[in-house]
């Protein structure tokens, strides 16, 4: 069974209702499974998140704890993000896809450069300066079908800004789609189908997974709330639509998995303060590294107490609301060379250096924070009718996904959400009888 899995990136629980009143976003929650207290993990940081949701591991079983490695000596526009599939740790559903013997493709999913499971792939990449965004994103993804597709497609695509981008993606979605059908050839009067219908469907990606920024840009630039947000919202369901609207064209919708995912939710920024600056200037034993709101802090573990007591001296100089302990920090799954970490008060964001922040809203908050709470819709044959779950946590999608398309997941940490699926459903009415 086909597998779709669509990503509103800065997508979060406040939002809620406004999609639900869509039509597209609407229809899939009435007809399907919805959810809007889907706990993400933290960091609450796209790439994090992203690979929680293709592995339903949390960080430190899947490896990526940040959206960027630890790189203090180079200037922030000069780092370089985990951007290859080779820093996931453990299995995804693109790699036991590929085991099952099922084609994938991707556009813009996070953490796939140079994917040997991604058959079509248009990787997340961000050239730096110095590189070519378009060689490097070749050199990244499926070079001989993006050259393709670029020469085909290219001059549909406005720019690379949002909200160009999303369209653009959404337009490689449905070519993919359509690229996998074995179209019908006209010879003369007669039209020849050039593949049975059983080999047709066999051809389509059994996998394709999509990754919309929209909302996340103009969070990041107008506010948590805007009218520039309510109008990304907008055009995120009609994208969202444009690709069932494709399947549908193709027949296949109906025997699709559909799972509409988010990641976090953003927290408008006031002010912001530069940690690893003072920590420098003060001689304490420890780096820190920008979470985009709060802050991971690297040290050995021979200066885990002295660094502690530091910020328990001067918690209130550096309006720090909670420090997250080693022991928290296991609790909550963060990477395992992650000793502590802080959380400013509202408003304040801790930055790397003397800069100031470029955005007036953010994410990367821990797991109490009130946009830490994201959405899910699951739809498809497996999957319950008008079904809302009460929560859930965002490492449950993947196994849920795998038990729904037939693959399997081993070591994934999440749960398989049993009370989504059309048999449990059935279970409950009989009950009731």
């Amino acid at each position: 069974m086909r597998l779709v899995i669509i990503s509103l990136d800065a997508v979060f629980a406040q939002d809620a209702d406004h999609l639900l009143s869509l039509p597209n976003l609407g229809k899939l929650a009435r007809e399907g499974v919805f959810c809007d207290n889907v706990q993400t993990i933290y960091p609450s940081l796209t790439y994090p998140i992203h690979a929680s949701i293709i592995t339903g591991c949390y960080p430190d079983v899947h490896g990526i704890g940040h959206n960027e490695p630890f790189q203090p000596e180079k200037e922030p526009a000069m780092r370089a993000w985990y951007w290859d599939e080779k820093h996931i740790k453990t299995d995804t559903l693109f790699s036991q896809a590929k085991k099952a013997g099922r084609e994938c493709a991707s556009i813009l999913w996070p953490i796939t450069g140079h994917s040997k499971q991604i058959k079509f792939n248009l990787p997340e990449i961000i050239a730096l300066p110095g590189e070519h965004q378009v060689l490097k994103v070749l050199s990244y993804g499926s070079t001989w079908w993006l050259i393709k597709a670029e020469l085909r497609y290219g001059k549909q695509r406005v720019s690379t800004k949002q909200p160009h981008l999303d369209d653009f993606s959404a337009l490689m979605a449905r070519k993919v789609i359509e690229r996998q059908y074995v179209p019908v050839k006209k010879e003369g009067s007669r039209e020849v189908r050039l593949a049975s219908r059983r080999k047709q469907q066999r051809h389509m990606p059994d996998l394709l997974a999509v990754h919309f920024t929209d909302t996340d840009t103009m969070r990041h630039t107008y506010g948590t709330f805007s009218e520039e947000v309510t109008a990304s919202l907008n055009r995120l369901d009609e994208r969202v639509g444009s690709i069932l609207d494709k399947l549908a064209a193709h027949d296949v919708l109906k025997d699709t998995i559909i799972a509409v995912v988010s990641d976090h939710g953003h927290a408008d920024i006031t002010g912001s303060l530069p940690l690893d600056a003072w920590l420098v200037a003060n001689n304490v034993p420890a780096r820190a590294q920008t979470l985009g709101l709060g802050a991971y802090l690297h040290l050995r573990r021979a200066d885990y107490l002295p660094v502690l007591r530091a910020l328990q001296d001067n918690q209130e100089l550096l309006q720090i609301a909670h420090i997250y302990t080693r022991e928290e920090l296991r609790a909550m799954h963060a990477p395992e060379d992650i000793l502590l970490a802080v959380e400013p008060v509202e408003g304040l964001v801790y930055v790397d250096g003397e800069e100031e922040p470029h955005h007036v809203a953010t994410h990367g908050f821990g797991p109490h924070h009130p946009a830490a709470k994201t959405l899910l819709w699951l739809s498809g044959p497996p999957f319950a009718k008008g079904e809302r779950l009460s929560g859930c946590n965002i490492v449950d999608i993947a196994p849920t996904l795998a038990a729904a398309a037939g693959l399997s997941l081993p070591r994934a940490q999440g749960r398989v959400l049993e009370e989504a699926f059309l048999w449990s459903q059935e279970q409950q009415r009989r009950r009731g009888e």
